[in-house]
């Protein structure tokens, strides 16, 4: 494991209609479960509900994680990453929504001004929705 050639952190946020938001975490648990090694070193899934990833993974360790709000979440931890998909949480939701593989596995590369609309765009759908504004 070279750690000058890995990603230090991934942090994507993909919307789900609340049906299929409240079905994600038996979606990942059983992703995760079904993931990696069968005699792993470390536990196959590690709950978030009551603790933090700082204190759930042990640092250094390359590891998945998923958050799912206020129920929390699970991580699991990489035990070999060549095998590990980097694409394994769009995977899962990409599954749930019954999606083509190769909407996240061939992604488009988009220009910063096409990017800076839809970020734009989304910042005005989400307005009634954010509860880190305040009102009047």
């Amino acid at each position: 494991m070279n750690p000058r050639r890995r990603q230090h952190m991934v942090y994507e946020c993909i919307p789900l209609p609340r049906e299929l938001g409240d079905m994600a975490p038996i979606y990942f648990k059983k992703a995760i479960m079904e993931c990696d090694e069968e005699w792993a070193m470390n536990k196959k899934i590690v709950d978030l509900s009551s603790k933090d990833i700082r204190q759930a993974v042990p640092r250094g360790l390359p590891y998945f994680a998923v958050d799912f709000g206020l129920q929390g979440g699970y991580a699991h931890v990489i035990e070999n990453e060549q095998k590990f998909p980097h694409y394994f949480g769009k995977e899962v939701v990409g599954g749930m929504m019954d999606l083509e593989p190769r909407r996240w596995r061939k992604l488009i590369r988009e220009n910063f001004d096409d990017q800076r609309k839809k970020v734009l765009q989304f910042a005005q759908w989400w307005k009634p929705y954010d509860c880190t504004k305040t009102e009047g």
